[in-house]
């Protein structure tokens, strides 16, 4: 009886430590996306949490998609169709349940072709994302982030005009680089309690509008030297907008612009309101 007992226990014993490592368990799986002879794509991701990358590539495919995750506490889906011209790419991901440790993984790497105009909507929740979108033929861009961190960055130029680019941040830490080479037209960016760098370096073209709003946080906007650049403030008692190698004459009230703004070709305008926070606007090569 005694023997019994102890078999019994290691016996249960072994089901429990199996049940955990298959808990625990990673997989890795891989997707390629085809295009289907689709001229245009509408992206869009649901990032629950985690961390995601994405970049781009030079290929007829859509999109090739590689993922590291813990399927006991991680749920992925895709979907793509194609309607006309267009596909209609859409990828999501939640975790299961309400408990989320280290033991559970989650890891995207999306790379995007460059070959299809593109509409690209990404809503992240608590992950650590870094994206280069270079090169991609972008004309609508929508990025709603929470308790994230990341980076952004445009390292080729945009072929294409972006009409719209729209970014929601809430407490996050979040850079962009090579903004210039979006070739933007306007920007919406509202900044709650985040921490946000802006550089508009590159291959800038045309005019940019940036109108940014700042609660509680901070956001850093890098621009060209020698860029015209008209600044158009409205802030409160405990909100502070200050200008570093940027040479700007007041024009109006809250109202700064270089002297070269109104016949420049190349130029930007921003529009900050600001609550509780600041906007530091930097000049540099």
């Amino acid at each position: 009886m005694k023997y019994y007992r102890i078999a019994v226990a290691v016996i249960v014993g072994v089901i429990t430590l199996s049940a955990l490592a298959l808990a625990g368990r990673t997989e890795h799986v891989s997707e390629v996306i085809f295009a289907e002879e689709a001229e245009r794509l509408e992206v869009t991701i649901d990032f629950g949490a985690g961390e995601l990358e994405i970049s781009t590539a030079d290929m007829e495919e859509a999109a090739r998609l590689d993922i590291d995750y813990t399927p006991r506490r991680v749920a992925y889906d895709t979907e793509y169709f194609k309607r006309g011209k267009t596909g209609r790419l859409f990828l999501e991901s939640k975790h299961r349940g309400d408990d989320w440790d280290d033991d559970t993984d989650n890891e995207w790497e999306l790379v995007l072709s460059t070959r299809y105009e593109m509409i690209l909507e990404l809503d992240i929740g608590a992950c650590e994302t870094r994206m280069d979108l270079g090169g991609i033929p972008l004309t609508e861009v929508d990025i709603d982030m929470g308790a994230s961190s990341g980076i952004i960055e445009f390292s080729e130029p945009n072929p294409v005009r972006l009409e719209t680019f729209d970014i929601d941040v809430g407490a996050s830490s979040l850079e962009i680089d090579g903004l210039a080479n979006a070739n933007v037209e306007r920007i919406t960016f509202s900044c709650g309690a985040a921490s946000c760098d802006l550089d508009f370096r590159g291959d800038f073209r045309g005019e940019t509008e940036l109108d940014i709003d700042v609660g509680v946080g901070s956001a850093d906007i890098v621009v060209p030297r020698g860029l015209a650049v008209r600044v158009e403030c409205n802030g409160g008692f405990f909100s502070s907008v200050d200008f570093h190698g940027v040479k700007l004459r007041e024009v109006d009230d809250d109202i700064w612009e270089t002297a070269d703004f109104e016949d420049a070709d190349d130029r930007i305008l921003i529009r900050a309101d600001v609550g509780l926070g600041s906007v530091d606007i930097r000049a540099k090569r």
